[in-house]
């Protein structure tokens, strides 16, 4: 890999604590791969093989229920990492992941890495670290679903696209739609649609196609 691709990989919250050595020398164990929209990457359950790291396009993490419902447990976006859990000792992929459009991606296989670990076994610590913020992420979106009404899931959900996705002005493109907001909350389409109208005519936000603009910030945020 070129300096320039050692220094994006760096951009990845599992690699953010490796020094330019370590970076270089698994740089070397990395392969690429890209996948048309709608492809399934890996089924949950699936034994898992590799992790991957998203450089371009969308990719879905979900769950299905008995009835063959899907619950979105997340949207990852290019500088995203899934499927990380098979780092560290966990023998199955914990949920199905779906390439929203094209994707291009970078994987590590688990057995390279375990051997390159074994042989640095410093580089630890930093990688655990990463995962206990993933952890804690996580855990904040369970308390997001079970503990808030509609109202405030939604309110959450739109303040964590702003926060990542936002400009100076408050506006941001809402790239879910309204189906695949409701997968993510655990409610209906019906319900998200009504919600953001309900933000709309009480003046928190504007909503025009799918451009966002936060008109009372403060407003949105007493809903979390």
């Amino acid at each position: 890999m070129s300096s320039e691709d050692i220094k994006y990989l760096k951009n990845y919250t599992l690699f953010s604590r490796m020094d330019l050595k370590h970076l270089e020398e698994i740089s070397e164990l990395l392969e690429s791969r890209s996948f048309p929209g709608g492809t399934t990457i890996f089924m949950e359950g699936e034994k898992g093989e590799n992790v991957y790291f998203l450089k371009n396009g969308r990719v879905k993490a979900l769950k299905s229920n008995a009835e063959g419902e899907e619950q979105i447990l997340e949207i990852l976006e290019a500088g995203d990492v899934f499927g990380e859990v098979v780092l560290f000792g966990i023998e199955e992929y914990p949920a199905t992941t779906i390439a929203m459009e094209d994707v291009e991606l970078l994987f590590l296989s688990r057995s390279k890495f375990k051997d390159y670990y074994y042989q640095n076994p410093e580089i630890g610590w930093g990688m655990l670290h990463e995962m206990a913020i993933k952890l804690r992420n996580a855990q904040s979106k369970i308390k997001n679903l079970g503990l808030r009404d509609t109202k405030g899931r939604v309110a959450t959900l739109l303040l964590e696209l702003y926060h990542k996705f936002g400009d100076k002005n408050k506006e941001f493109t809402l790239e879910l739609n309204r189906q695949e907001m409701a997968s993510i909350l655990g409610t209906t389409r019906e319900t998200v649609s009504r919600t953001l109208s309900e933000f709309k005519n009480e003046g928190i936000i504007d909503l025009v196609g799918n451009k966002v603009m936060i008109k009372d910030l403060e407003g949105l945020q007493r809903w979390r």
